[in-house]
């Protein structure tokens, strides 16, 4: 353990000077998935700890804020390793960053926002397809492809997801008062 309030030495980390910032913020999230699983680490110390700095950087760095705008690079790069090593960016508006640590570590935080995403684009999407009335779409070859599309792939999609237990399906299980099990 380091000396800051039971923050584990993760100073074994060696930065690859020649690799991108998310390559390196995702290298520094397995490595830190491995000896301090569950562990979330703020913005300014990945990038602290990615650049052997030895004092954190502002919050309103430039450093800090390119780190927060690769977020969805870091997540792709962790979604693509392979076996064990394959994870996923779990963020924290507060606390920060971690990969998650396996399956149960997944469902348990982002199940839950992924599930909440799906059924909000499921509702805009049917609303959206619901302002389409084909009869309207004049008969051109200009429109005949998308009238096609329009009619062999997005209407049976849109029947299949208006359906009206397909957003409850999504919800998260309640506790015994109503609430939301987090």
């Amino acid at each position: 353990m380091s000396r800051k309030a039971g923050r584990p030495d993760l100073s074994n980390y060696k930065h690859e000077p020649r690799v991108s910032l998310r390559v390196d913020v995702a290298r520094f999230m397995m490595y830190a998935r491995k000896h301090a699983p569950g562990l979330f680490f703020s913005y300014p110390e990945i990038v602290q700890r990615i650049n052997n700095y030895s004092k954190l950087p502002r919050i309103d760095s430039h450093e800090v804020e390119s780190v927060r705008k690769n977020l969805s690079g870091v997540r792709k790069i962790l979604l693509s390793q392979e076996g064990d090593d394959s994870c996923t960016l779990i963020t924290h508006p507060v606390m920060g960053m971690r990969a998650s640590v396996g399956s149960s570590d997944v469902l348990a935080t982002q199940m839950r926002k992924v599930a909440v995403r799906l059924g909000s684009a499921q509702a805009a999407f049917t609303l959206t397809n619901d302002l389409i009335d084909p009869r309207e779409i004049p008969n051109t070859p200009e429109f005949a492809e998308l009238k096609a599309w329009h009619r062999n792939s997005i209407m049976p999609v849109a029947k299949a997801i208006s359906a009206t237990d397909f957003a409850t399906k999504l919800l998260p299980p309640k506790k015994e008062d109503g609430t939301e099990k987090k």
